[in-house]
């Protein structure tokens, strides 16, 4: 148990001071604005967060889909590869939605959105969550 704990202790400090990249290779940056105009237009978002913060809440009709667990077959059952996808995590400190993109785009996807802000800026900005 308390090998656990230090290698929780040392993974969460390698991402500590980690900000994510404005722009990822193979997709757009969106702001909240734009996410939410998105929304309204039913655009499918992709919340790529491990499921304990799934279980606290996420964008309302968004589909889980782990970065880890990340596949092309997994991808294809949410969105044909020519469709409008946003991708997001836990905001500027997470790394996630930045890997997920560059995993997407290998996939031969190319209407890709980066949500960079995430999920705490929708709460924040109170839009649609469950």
């Amino acid at each position: 148990m308390k090998k656990i704990f230090y290698i929780l202790l040392l993974v969460s400090s390698l991402f500590a001071n980690y900000i994510a990249p404005m722009q990822v290779s193979g997709s757009q940056y969106i702001d909240s604005q734009k996410a939410y105009e998105m929304f309204q237009k039913g655009v499918k978002f992709i919340d790529v967060r491990p499921d304990r913060f799934v279980k606290e809440g996420k964008i309302q009709n968004a589909y889980h889909l782990y970065v880890d667990l990340f596949s092309k077959q997994k991808l294809n059952s949410i969105a044909k590869v020519n469709e409008d996808i946003v991708i997001y995590c836990n905001g500027q400190g997470c790394p996630l939605s930045a890997e997920a993109i560059v995993k997407a785009a290998s996939y031969g996807y190319t209407n890709i959105y980066y949500y960079r802000d995430g999920y705490p800026a929708w709460k924040f900005y109170k839009l649609p969550t469950e």
